[in-house]
Protein backbone atom coordinates (compact mmCIF):
# COMPACT_ATOMS: atom_id res chain seq x y z
CA UNK A 1 0.00 0.00 0.00
CA UNK A 2 1.24 3.20 -0.69
CA UNK A 3 2.19 5.96 1.69
CA UNK A 4 -0.60 8.46 1.92
CA UNK A 5 0.30 12.09 1.63
CA UNK A 6 -1.43 13.32 4.22
CA UNK A 7 -0.49 17.21 4.87
CA UNK A 8 -1.03 19.22 8.55
CA UNK A 9 -2.53 22.54 8.40
CA UNK A 10 -3.87 25.34 10.44
CA UNK A 11 -7.65 26.40 10.11
CA UNK A 12 -8.53 30.39 10.42
CA UNK A 13 -8.60 30.03 14.19
CA UNK A 14 -4.95 28.41 14.12
CA UNK A 15 -6.25 24.81 15.36
CA UNK A 16 -3.29 21.93 13.39
CA UNK A 17 -5.53 20.00 10.84
CA UNK A 18 -4.75 17.58 8.77
CA UNK A 19 -5.86 16.65 5.23
CA UNK A 20 -5.99 14.35 2.07
CA UNK A 21 -6.32 15.68 -0.84
CA UNK A 22 -7.52 13.91 -4.32
CA UNK A 23 -7.94 10.90 -2.18
CA UNK A 24 -8.81 7.82 -5.12
CA UNK A 25 -12.11 6.46 -3.66
CA UNK A 26 -12.52 4.30 -6.65
CA UNK A 27 -13.74 4.62 -10.14
CA UNK A 28 -17.81 5.05 -11.14
CA UNK A 29 -19.09 1.98 -12.40
CA UNK A 30 -22.04 3.66 -14.33
CA UNK A 31 -19.58 6.58 -15.88
CA UNK A 32 -15.86 5.03 -15.69
CA UNK A 33 -14.95 8.45 -13.77
CA UNK A 34 -12.00 8.18 -11.27
CA UNK A 35 -13.90 9.53 -8.07
CA UNK A 36 -11.15 11.89 -5.91
CA UNK A 37 -11.65 14.05 -2.98
CA UNK A 38 -10.23 16.09 0.24
CA UNK A 39 -10.42 14.52 3.46
CA UNK A 40 -9.84 16.49 6.50
CA UNK A 41 -9.54 15.24 10.17
CA UNK A 42 -8.15 16.00 13.75
CA UNK A 43 -5.24 13.79 13.26
CA UNK A 44 -3.78 11.39 10.80
CA UNK A 45 -5.39 8.44 11.83
CA UNK A 46 -8.45 10.23 11.63
CA UNK A 47 -8.02 11.35 8.20
CA UNK A 48 -6.71 7.10 7.23
CA UNK A 49 -9.94 6.23 9.38
CA UNK A 50 -12.33 8.36 7.05
CA UNK A 51 -10.78 7.55 3.76
CA UNK A 52 -10.89 3.38 4.64
CA UNK A 53 -14.61 4.20 5.80
CA UNK A 54 -15.61 6.34 2.38
CA UNK A 55 -13.88 3.61 0.04
CA UNK A 56 -16.05 1.19 1.45
CA UNK A 57 -19.16 2.89 1.45
CA UNK A 58 -18.55 3.52 -2.22
CA UNK A 59 -18.31 -0.06 -3.00
CA UNK A 60 -21.54 -1.18 -0.46
CA UNK A 61 -23.17 1.61 -2.95
CA UNK A 62 -22.29 -0.80 -6.37
CA UNK A 63 -19.14 1.82 -6.80
CA UNK A 64 -21.31 4.54 -7.47
CA UNK A 65 -21.07 7.96 -6.48
CA UNK A 66 -24.32 8.07 -4.08
CA UNK A 67 -26.01 11.53 -5.30
CA UNK A 68 -27.93 13.36 -2.74
CA UNK A 69 -31.67 13.79 -3.07
CA UNK A 70 -33.39 17.14 -3.26
CA UNK A 71 -36.83 15.58 -3.21
CA UNK A 72 -39.15 17.25 -0.87
CA UNK A 73 -40.66 15.18 1.62
CA UNK A 74 -44.16 15.97 0.16
CA UNK A 75 -43.28 14.36 -2.91
CA UNK A 76 -42.02 10.95 -1.64
CA UNK A 77 -45.50 10.96 0.60
CA UNK A 78 -47.62 11.47 -2.11
CA UNK A 79 -45.83 8.73 -4.35
CA UNK A 80 -46.42 6.23 -0.98
CA UNK A 81 -49.78 7.60 -0.58
CA UNK A 82 -51.06 6.80 -4.67
CA UNK A 83 -49.21 3.12 -3.71
CA UNK A 84 -50.98 2.64 -0.06
CA UNK A 85 -54.61 3.84 -1.94
CA UNK A 86 -54.57 0.85 -4.17
CA UNK A 87 -54.45 -1.60 -1.65
CA UNK A 88 -56.61 0.01 1.16
CA UNK A 89 -60.50 0.09 2.00
CA UNK A 90 -61.88 3.66 1.74
CA UNK A 91 -61.90 4.62 5.42
CA UNK A 92 -58.29 3.54 5.81
CA UNK A 93 -57.58 5.98 3.02
CA UNK A 94 -59.23 8.71 3.91
CA UNK A 95 -57.53 8.28 7.58
CA UNK A 96 -54.49 8.26 5.94
CA UNK A 97 -54.84 11.29 4.03
CA UNK A 98 -56.25 12.86 7.04
CA UNK A 99 -52.97 12.03 9.07
CA UNK A 100 -50.55 13.41 6.05
CA UNK A 101 -52.58 16.14 5.51
CA UNK A 102 -53.43 17.61 9.40
CA UNK A 103 -50.39 16.11 11.22
CA UNK A 104 -47.48 15.19 8.38
CA UNK A 105 -46.79 17.46 5.74
CA UNK A 106 -47.08 20.84 7.42
CA UNK A 107 -44.25 19.09 9.71
CA UNK A 108 -42.52 18.11 6.98
CA UNK A 109 -43.59 18.32 3.58
CA UNK A 110 -41.47 21.90 2.65
CA UNK A 111 -38.07 19.75 3.34
CA UNK A 112 -35.84 17.60 1.61
CA UNK A 113 -36.05 14.13 2.53
CA UNK A 114 -32.25 13.52 2.58
CA UNK A 115 -31.76 16.56 5.29
CA UNK A 116 -34.80 15.58 7.60
CA UNK A 117 -32.57 14.12 10.55
CA UNK A 118 -33.21 11.86 13.91
CA UNK A 119 -33.03 14.72 15.78
CA UNK A 120 -36.09 16.63 13.76
CA UNK A 121 -38.01 13.69 14.08
CA UNK A 122 -37.32 13.41 17.83
CA UNK A 123 -38.29 17.29 18.22
CA UNK A 124 -41.56 16.81 16.56
CA UNK A 125 -42.49 13.63 18.15
CA UNK A 126 -42.04 14.91 21.58
CA UNK A 127 -44.52 18.08 20.43
CA UNK A 128 -46.94 15.34 19.64
CA UNK A 129 -46.68 13.66 22.94
CA UNK A 130 -47.32 16.86 24.52
CA UNK A 131 -50.54 17.52 22.52
CA UNK A 132 -51.78 14.15 23.45
CA UNK A 133 -51.06 13.99 26.99
CA UNK A 134 -52.56 17.47 26.97
CA UNK A 135 -55.77 17.71 29.77
CA UNK A 136 -58.80 17.33 27.63
CA UNK A 137 -61.33 18.09 30.52
CA UNK A 138 -63.76 15.16 29.67
CA UNK A 139 -64.49 16.15 25.97
CA UNK A 140 -66.60 13.72 23.79
CA UNK A 141 -64.04 14.15 20.84
CA UNK A 142 -60.77 15.67 20.55
CA UNK A 143 -60.27 19.03 18.33
CA UNK A 144 -58.78 18.31 14.88
CA UNK A 145 -55.01 18.66 15.31
CA UNK A 146 -55.01 17.37 18.97
CA UNK A 147 -54.80 13.62 18.16
CA UNK A 148 -53.17 11.69 20.91
CA UNK A 149 -51.96 9.06 17.81
CA UNK A 150 -48.21 10.19 18.14
CA UNK A 151 -47.01 6.89 17.88
CA UNK A 152 -48.82 6.17 14.76
CA UNK A 153 -47.93 9.86 13.24
CA UNK A 154 -44.02 8.46 13.54
CA UNK A 155 -44.80 4.74 12.01
CA UNK A 156 -46.40 6.96 9.00
CA UNK A 157 -43.15 8.79 8.31
CA UNK A 158 -41.05 5.50 8.98
CA UNK A 159 -42.61 4.08 6.11
CA UNK A 160 -42.53 6.92 4.03
CA UNK A 161 -38.99 6.90 4.98
CA UNK A 162 -38.63 2.81 4.05
CA UNK A 163 -40.71 3.66 0.45
CA UNK A 164 -37.72 6.24 -0.51
CA UNK A 165 -34.99 3.93 0.75
CA UNK A 166 -36.68 1.63 -2.10
CA UNK A 167 -36.32 4.21 -4.47
CA UNK A 168 -32.76 5.01 -3.85
CA UNK A 169 -33.42 8.39 -2.70
CA UNK A 170 -32.11 7.90 1.07
CA UNK A 171 -29.94 5.53 2.69
CA UNK A 172 -31.34 4.82 6.02
CA UNK A 173 -34.23 5.54 7.98
CA UNK A 174 -33.79 8.49 10.75
CA UNK A 175 -37.41 7.46 12.41
CA UNK A 176 -35.16 3.64 14.17
CA UNK A 177 -33.71 6.23 16.04
CA UNK A 178 -36.71 7.98 17.79
CA UNK A 179 -37.12 7.39 21.74
CA UNK A 180 -40.94 7.11 21.79
CA UNK A 181 -42.12 8.98 24.98
CA UNK A 182 -44.36 6.91 27.56
CA UNK A 183 -46.99 9.40 28.22
CA UNK A 184 -50.53 9.14 29.77
CA UNK A 185 -53.41 10.11 27.71
CA UNK A 186 -56.77 10.90 28.82
CA UNK A 187 -59.54 8.99 27.55
CA UNK A 188 -62.75 10.83 25.48
CA UNK A 189 -65.87 10.43 27.20
CA UNK A 190 -67.84 7.73 25.35
CA UNK A 191 -71.98 8.56 25.39
CA UNK A 192 -73.64 5.59 24.77
CA UNK A 193 -77.00 6.93 23.04
CA UNK A 194 -79.96 4.44 22.75
CA UNK A 195 -83.73 4.02 23.05
CA UNK A 196 -85.71 2.14 26.38
CA UNK A 197 -87.75 -0.70 25.70
CA UNK A 198 -90.52 1.53 26.14
CA UNK A 199 -88.95 4.38 24.06
CA UNK A 200 -88.82 1.78 20.90
CA UNK A 201 -92.39 -0.05 21.87
CA UNK A 202 -93.68 3.51 21.55
CA UNK A 203 -91.86 4.25 17.81
CA UNK A 204 -92.60 1.04 16.11
CA UNK A 205 -96.41 1.26 17.41
CA UNK A 206 -96.75 5.14 16.14
CA UNK A 207 -94.90 3.34 12.72
CA UNK A 208 -97.26 0.70 12.75
CA UNK A 209 -100.68 2.49 13.10
CA UNK A 210 -99.82 4.67 9.94
CA UNK A 211 -101.54 3.79 6.82
CA UNK A 212 -98.30 2.50 4.95
CA UNK A 213 -99.30 2.29 1.55
CA UNK A 214 -96.36 4.58 0.26
CA UNK A 215 -92.79 4.17 -0.13
CA UNK A 216 -91.24 6.42 2.58
CA UNK A 217 -93.57 4.90 5.41
CA UNK A 218 -92.75 1.12 4.32
CA UNK A 219 -89.21 1.73 3.40
CA UNK A 220 -88.69 3.17 7.39
CA UNK A 221 -90.83 0.73 8.99
CA UNK A 222 -88.43 -2.09 7.34
CA UNK A 223 -85.62 -0.26 7.64
CA UNK A 224 -85.76 0.20 11.98
CA UNK A 225 -87.46 -3.19 12.55
CA UNK A 226 -83.86 -4.89 11.02
CA UNK A 227 -81.80 -2.48 12.62
CA UNK A 228 -83.03 -2.88 16.04
CA UNK A 229 -83.56 -6.87 15.22
CA UNK A 230 -79.90 -7.37 14.16
CA UNK A 231 -77.57 -4.33 15.54
CA UNK A 232 -75.86 -3.93 12.18
CA UNK A 233 -74.91 -1.07 10.87
CA UNK A 234 -76.81 1.63 8.53
CA UNK A 235 -74.30 1.28 6.10
CA UNK A 236 -74.53 -2.64 6.25
CA UNK A 237 -78.35 -1.86 5.61
CA UNK A 238 -77.85 0.11 2.45
CA UNK A 239 -74.97 -2.57 1.25
CA UNK A 240 -77.71 -5.68 1.66
CA UNK A 241 -79.21 -7.21 -1.54
CA UNK A 242 -81.86 -9.47 -0.66
CA UNK A 243 -80.23 -12.97 -1.46
CA UNK A 244 -78.13 -11.57 1.77
CA UNK A 245 -81.06 -12.87 3.46
CA UNK A 246 -82.76 -15.98 4.46
CA UNK A 247 -86.36 -16.21 4.73
CA UNK A 248 -86.51 -19.86 5.43
CA UNK A 249 -83.53 -19.52 8.55
CA UNK A 250 -84.35 -16.06 9.25
CA UNK A 251 -81.09 -14.86 8.80
CA UNK A 252 -79.33 -12.01 7.58
CA UNK A 253 -75.79 -12.49 6.26
CA UNK A 254 -73.32 -8.96 6.33
CA UNK A 255 -70.34 -9.26 3.72
CA UNK A 256 -70.32 -5.45 2.50
CA UNK A 257 -71.25 -1.87 3.49
CA UNK A 258 -71.41 1.50 2.02
CA UNK A 259 -68.57 3.91 1.84
CA UNK A 260 -68.59 7.83 1.30
CA UNK A 261 -72.11 7.17 1.83
CA UNK A 262 -73.55 5.68 -1.86
CA UNK A 263 -70.54 3.26 -2.93
CA UNK A 264 -70.76 -0.09 -2.25
CA UNK A 265 -67.79 -1.91 -0.77
CA UNK A 266 -67.12 -5.51 -1.50
CA UNK A 267 -65.97 -6.02 2.12
CA UNK A 268 -67.49 -5.23 5.69
CA UNK A 269 -65.79 -2.74 8.06
CA UNK A 270 -63.29 -4.87 9.48
CA UNK A 271 -62.90 -8.69 8.97
CA UNK A 272 -65.21 -10.18 12.08
CA UNK A 273 -68.01 -7.83 10.95
CA UNK A 274 -68.44 -10.54 8.16
CA UNK A 275 -71.04 -12.68 10.12
CA UNK A 276 -74.33 -13.95 9.97
CA UNK A 277 -77.41 -12.98 12.14
CA UNK A 278 -80.05 -14.88 13.61
CA UNK A 279 -83.21 -12.38 13.60
CA UNK A 280 -86.76 -12.45 15.29
CA UNK A 281 -89.90 -13.46 13.68
CA UNK A 282 -91.61 -10.52 13.33
CA UNK A 283 -88.48 -8.80 11.86
CA UNK A 284 -88.33 -11.56 9.34
CA UNK A 285 -92.04 -11.08 8.87
CA UNK A 286 -91.85 -7.77 8.44
CA UNK A 287 -88.77 -8.14 5.51
CA UNK A 288 -90.83 -10.11 3.56
CA UNK A 289 -93.80 -7.69 3.21
CA UNK A 290 -91.04 -5.76 2.39
CA UNK A 291 -89.93 -7.48 -0.33
CA UNK A 292 -93.37 -7.88 -1.80
CA UNK A 293 -94.59 -4.12 -1.41
CA UNK A 294 -90.51 -3.40 -3.19
CA UNK A 295 -90.85 -5.84 -5.80
CA UNK A 296 -94.53 -4.27 -6.91
CA UNK A 297 -93.06 -0.90 -6.48
CA UNK A 298 -90.16 -1.73 -9.41
CA UNK A 299 -92.79 -4.15 -10.98
CA UNK A 300 -94.55 -0.57 -12.01
CA UNK A 301 -91.30 0.62 -13.04
CA UNK A 302 -90.41 -2.07 -15.04
CA UNK A 303 -87.57 -3.40 -13.64
CA UNK A 304 -88.59 -6.26 -11.25
CA UNK A 305 -85.40 -7.57 -10.72
CA UNK A 306 -84.13 -5.09 -8.29
CA UNK A 307 -81.14 -6.63 -6.06
CA UNK A 308 -80.67 -4.23 -3.00
CA UNK A 309 -82.85 -4.23 -0.16
CA UNK A 310 -83.22 -1.09 0.57
CA UNK A 311 -82.32 1.22 -2.24
CA UNK A 312 -84.14 4.88 -3.20
CA UNK A 313 -87.32 4.37 -5.57
CA UNK A 314 -85.21 4.45 -8.72
CA UNK A 315 -83.22 1.46 -7.68
CA UNK A 316 -80.26 2.93 -6.96
CA UNK A 317 -77.88 2.73 -3.90
CA UNK A 318 -78.85 5.13 -1.41
CA UNK A 319 -77.37 8.14 0.53
CA UNK A 320 -78.66 7.11 4.40
CA UNK A 321 -78.46 10.72 5.45
CA UNK A 322 -81.33 11.67 3.31
CA UNK A 323 -83.43 9.28 5.62
CA UNK A 324 -82.32 11.92 8.55
CA UNK A 325 -85.33 14.05 8.27
CA UNK A 326 -87.82 11.00 7.89
CA UNK A 327 -86.02 9.38 11.34
CA UNK A 328 -86.85 12.89 13.14
CA UNK A 329 -90.41 12.89 12.28
CA UNK A 330 -90.55 9.25 13.09
CA UNK A 331 -89.30 10.27 16.51
CA UNK A 332 -91.46 13.44 17.28
CA UNK A 333 -95.11 11.40 16.21
CA UNK A 334 -93.92 8.77 19.12
CA UNK A 335 -92.81 11.34 21.77
CA UNK A 336 -89.37 10.02 21.86
CA UNK A 337 -85.83 11.66 22.32
CA UNK A 338 -83.94 12.63 18.74
CA UNK A 339 -80.64 10.25 18.51
CA UNK A 340 -79.57 8.52 15.21
CA UNK A 341 -79.46 5.24 13.35
CA UNK A 342 -76.36 4.01 14.90
CA UNK A 343 -78.11 4.45 17.90
CA UNK A 344 -80.50 1.39 16.65
CA UNK A 345 -77.02 -0.75 17.32
CA UNK A 346 -76.62 0.62 20.86
CA UNK A 347 -79.97 0.03 21.59
CA UNK A 348 -79.87 -3.63 19.84
CA UNK A 349 -77.27 -4.32 22.34
CA UNK A 350 -78.75 -2.95 25.62
CA UNK A 351 -81.56 -5.34 24.46
CA UNK A 352 -79.51 -8.37 24.20
CA UNK A 353 -77.38 -7.80 27.58
CA UNK A 354 -80.71 -7.18 29.68
CA UNK A 355 -82.22 -9.84 27.79
CA UNK A 356 -79.65 -12.28 28.72
CA UNK A 357 -77.37 -13.15 26.05
CA UNK A 358 -73.85 -13.39 27.23
CA UNK A 359 -71.39 -11.10 25.62
CA UNK A 360 -69.42 -13.59 23.37
CA UNK A 361 -72.97 -13.72 21.48
CA UNK A 362 -73.50 -9.87 21.40
CA UNK A 363 -69.93 -9.54 20.15
CA UNK A 364 -70.12 -11.95 17.46
CA UNK A 365 -74.01 -10.09 16.43
CA UNK A 366 -72.33 -6.99 16.14
CA UNK A 367 -69.12 -7.60 14.61
CA UNK A 368 -66.81 -6.68 17.43
CA UNK A 369 -62.80 -7.47 16.38
CA UNK A 370 -62.63 -7.97 20.36
CA UNK A 371 -64.73 -9.00 23.18
CA UNK A 372 -63.31 -6.64 25.47
CA UNK A 373 -64.67 -3.81 22.68
CA UNK A 374 -68.34 -4.93 23.76
CA UNK A 375 -67.42 -5.08 26.85
CA UNK A 376 -66.35 -1.73 27.18
CA UNK A 377 -68.68 -0.23 25.14
CA UNK A 378 -72.09 -1.67 26.90
CA UNK A 379 -71.47 -2.74 30.41
CA UNK A 380 -73.05 0.08 31.93
CA UNK A 381 -76.28 -0.65 29.58
CA UNK A 382 -77.08 -4.20 32.07
CA UNK A 383 -79.07 -2.17 35.05
CA UNK A 384 -81.77 -4.43 34.17
CA UNK A 385 -80.06 -7.48 34.21
CA UNK A 386 -78.18 -6.93 37.01
CA UNK A 387 -81.85 -6.08 38.85
CA UNK A 388 -83.12 -9.76 37.52
CA UNK A 389 -79.75 -11.62 38.53
CA UNK A 390 -79.88 -9.95 42.33
CA UNK A 391 -83.85 -11.25 42.41
CA UNK A 392 -82.33 -14.40 41.63
CA UNK A 393 -79.87 -14.89 44.04
CA UNK A 394 -82.59 -13.62 47.06
CA UNK A 395 -84.58 -16.31 45.63
CA UNK A 396 -82.08 -18.86 45.73
CA UNK A 397 -80.25 -17.68 49.23
CA UNK A 398 -83.33 -17.61 50.65
CA UNK A 399 -82.49 -18.96 54.68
Amino acid sequence: MNKLNIKEYQTKAGDKRYILRGAYIGTDANTGKQIKTDIRSRTKTGVKLEFERQKAEFKKNGSSKRTVSNKLFSEVAESFFSIYQLERKAGSIRQMRSTLDTYILPSFGKKQISKITTSMLQKQVIEWSKIASAPINGARKRKVGNSKDYKLHLNVISRIFKHAISLGLVESNPCQAVIVPKVKIEKTKKEINFYTKEELSSLFSTLERKNRHNWSDEYLNALLRLLIASGIRIGEAMALYWSDIDFENSTVSISKTTVSHHLIQDSPKTNKSNRTIKIDSKAIATMHHWFIFQKQHFMKLGNPQQYLVFPTSRGTVRNYTDLRNSLIIAENNAGIKLLSFHAFRHSHASLCINSGMTYKVIQERLGHSTLQMTIDLYSHLENEKKEKELELFANYANF
